[in-house]
């Protein structure tokens, strides 16, 4: 039997995927023009990648029947840029992004990385951001769950994943949430996340205002940093050449491919595992472990990227591999390139029409109002006890991380030290690594917190252990 191919001219099969990714991608360029030449715009420090998400957002709802009553963006019967799609584009960015990260710094020696004296610390200061704002949001929405039916007790757990952990995180818990009752989870982890860029910005603002009117803040040299060499950096000592049978960015790409392949055959094997025993899915393993894999697939991605850089340093050492083929540079575009698709397709898949509903509205201005002074302040302490010598700099890279991502600490810290004189960018790298050790343990509260109200009691107070431990340990020369 000869099988035909359909016509090229058949819209879901050939076009669908890249005509979606084609409109993002414009939006994203305009928003890159209003950046640069919006002067509110531009002194906002906002990602252009968040405002391209709000203007995709309003766009999306312009022309899909919510504002234009009849009127629905699709082609051939198929609909453009729905939920489904653009959460895709999330879910995949955070964990390709992770992947790229993981892969960097693979050499034929193993030279050890020398480890920064605050790395610890700067776990510790980082899982604590991410607790205070899980206590805070779980009470939060504990107390209005009483007034508010439509809000479980349990939501406020959402706060740390959207201004801690960014916009991917939100939307794999909040799916999580979707399959436990929460209604609405996923667009109201999304909208956490996206306040939280319009929070960070918002802080880091008034933070940099406040040393200007003291005289700290100097003017930012429209000089750029001196960089190596192109081929230096692309063609890295002991690196497969830039060009060759096969280009180097295809090669990354295709190992961050391989790479996560192999955590989604990881996930999917211990899925068969698990039904194995429960062949109808209806048991507690089934019911909310299956689910946190996925939702947390690129945590296994950071560890299959992680097995591959060790069998490559193996293979280096022993001669068998004699080149290099992951480029530090090469991937750290890519890794921004999946964060910025992750972060305006994060805010165009918020469903508008939840949002005034009451009880998500005022959940939401009391989650992010608040999280916002508690992390703002918090963070200000902590920075002054831990890092006494760049405090300021320390504070404005850990707030624009726990309130954004790491992209919107990084903006608000080259307002202050545009080239990275002090450790604080190190701090937050090193950090990030430690607070994956020190706070893996709090994602599994994610399925463990909607079992009931015994579980919300143990959560909040296992949370408020491990604070005052760690909270003890970053000031204990003050005590």
């Amino acid at each position: 039997m000869v099988n035909i191919p359909p016509p090229l001219s058949e819209f879901s099969i050939y076009w669908s995927v890249f005509v979606q990714f084609g409109i993002i991608m414009t939006i994203l360029l305009v928003a890159n023009i209003l950046r640069r030449k919006v002067n509110f715009l531009k002194k906002s420090l906002l990602p252009v990648a968040v405002i391209g998400g709000f203007l995709g957002l309003f766009i999306r709802y312009l022309i899909s029947g919510n504002i234009i009553e009849g009127f629905e963006l699709s082609v051939e019967d198929t609909p453009l840029l729905t939920y489904n799609v653009l959460s895709a584009f999330t879910y995949h960015g955070i964990a390709i992004g992770f992947a790229a990260l993981t892969l960097k710094g693979i050499d034929r020696f193993n030279s050890p990385i020398r480890k920064k004296p605050k790395a610890i610390a700067s776990g510790m200061v980082i899982v604590n951001s991410y607790i205070i704002q899980g206590v805070f949001g779980i009470l939060v929405s504990v107390v209005l769950s009483f007034v508010f039916t439509s809000i479980p007790n349990y939501a406020g757990f959402l706060l740390p994943m959207g201004f801690g952990q960014g916009p991917g995180q939100a939307l794999s818990v909040g799916t999580v949430f979707e399959g436990n009752g929460f209604n609405f989870g996923t667009s109201f982890g999304l909208t956490i996340a996206s306040i939280g860029f319009v929070s960070a910005s918002i802080g880091g603002i008034i933070f940099l205002q406040k040393l200007k009117r003291q005289g700290l803040l100097k003017e930012a040299s429209e000089t750029s940093m001196e960089t190596d060499h192109q081929t230096i950096i692309l063609e890295g000592q002991g690196q497969a050449p830039l060009v060759d049978a096969i280009d180097k960015l295809t090669i990354q790409i295709a190992i961050i491919g391989f790479v996560y392949l192999l955590a989604y055959a990881f996930i999917y094997f211990l899925q068969q595992l698990i039904l194995s025993g429960d062949p109808e899915g209806s048991g507690f393993l089934a019911k909310n472990i299956i689910p946190l894999l996925y939702g947390f697939n690129f945590i296994i991605v950071v560890f299959a990227a992680m097995l591959y850089k060790f069998i490559t340093q193996k293979l280096l050492q022993k001669n068998i591999m004699r080149q290099i083929y992951t480029n530090d540079f090469l991937l750290n575009r890519i890794a921004g390139f999946a964060f910025d698709v992750m972060m305006i397709a994060s805010i165009m898949a918020i469903d508008i029409s939840i949002v005034f509903e009451a009880g998500f509205i005022t959940t939401l201005l009391v989650l992010t109002i608040g999280g916002t002074l508690i992390t703002y302040f918090y963070l200000q302490y902590l920075t002054k006890k831990v890092y006494p010598d760049y405090w300021q700099e320390a504070f404005l890279i850990f707030y624009g991380t726990m309130t954004g991502t790491a992209s919107t600490g990084v903006a608000l810290l080259r307002e202050k030290d545009p080239f990275f004189k002090t450790p604080a960018a190190n701090d937050i790298v090193y950090g990030s690594s430690m607070a994956i050790l020190l706070g893996f343990p709090l994602l599994l509260f994610v399925g463990l917190i909607t079992l009931g109200w015994w579980a919300i009691v143990t959560v909040l107070v296992t949370l408020s252990s491990i604070f005052l431990t760690y909270h003890y340990f970053l000031v204990r020369k003050k005590i």
